[in-house]
């Protein structure tokens, strides 16, 4: 799912930018496999240098053996200044981590020349102020939030171009559950039905309560 809500992004700015740097690559194989597409789109993979970070290294290999090269690795703590700029910033499940995460953003549109994405999880408010939840989610997943809304990501980019739901209960999710049932053999006789409930997950409406829609998005001007 963070490959195809970031691919349609991508897609529809291909003729606008020249570079994109990913805030908190992760694992970076969603953009490897965007930036195998997009050969004239230069990406810098980015994540903090920590215990467990950064862990693209697989990404890194598949780069070097496949001959992909338009796209560079480097460590990047995003509350820390940086000279560096790119036409696109984007960042996936990265800002619920970060307890100043308005620093954050401001510091994503800071290095963006042209648009910045950012993809979080999703919460109405009532969830979001309630400390029990808050509480689990900082413990289970390392998230100073439970979720972010509509008006909160109008907020922190405050010239979006759209702000969209994701991971849909009856797409995105649906997905998810399917491919923990399935090895790979049967992933590839079923991809053809996989496809179409991935892409079903590109909805332009905001879910009401997490339960209905698990992410959010905005793809926002720079400042």
């Amino acid at each position: 799912m963070r490959y195809i809500h970031l691919r349609e992004c991508i897609s529809a700015l291909s003729n606008e930018i020249k570079s994109v740097g990913v805030v908190g690559a992760g694992h970076g194989l969603s953009e490897v496999a965007i930036a195998t597409e997009f050969p004239d789109i230069q990406f810098t993979l980015t994540d903090i240098n920590d215990q467990n970070y950064p862990n693209y290294h697989k990404a890194m290999d598949i780069c070097w053996k496949w001959g992909i090269d338009n796209v560079r690795f480097g460590v990047w703590n995003i509350l820390e200044p940086t000279r560096r700029t790119f036409d696109l910033i984007c960042s996936t499940e990265v800002l619920e981590h970060i307890e100043d995460y308005r620093a954050a953003a401001q510091a994503m549109l800071s290095a963006a020349n042209r648009y910045v994405y950012c993809l979080v999880p999703f919460s109405d408010k009532a969830t979001n102020a309630d400390p029990a939840r808050r509480k689990r989610a900082l413990e289970r997943h390392g998230h100073y939030v439970y979720g972010f809304d509509e008006e909160d990501l109008r907020a922190l980019f405050p010239r979006p171009e759209y702000v969209r739901g994701a991971y849909f209960s009856d797409a995105g999710q649906k997905l998810r559950a399917q491919l923990k049932s399935l090895d790979g053999t049967q992933i590839d006789e079923n991809l053809e039905q996989l496809k179409r409930l991935a892409y079903r997950d590109l909805q332009d409406r905001i879910p009401s309560i997490p339960a209905e829609g698990q992410g959010i998005k905005v793809l926002s001007k720079a400042d």
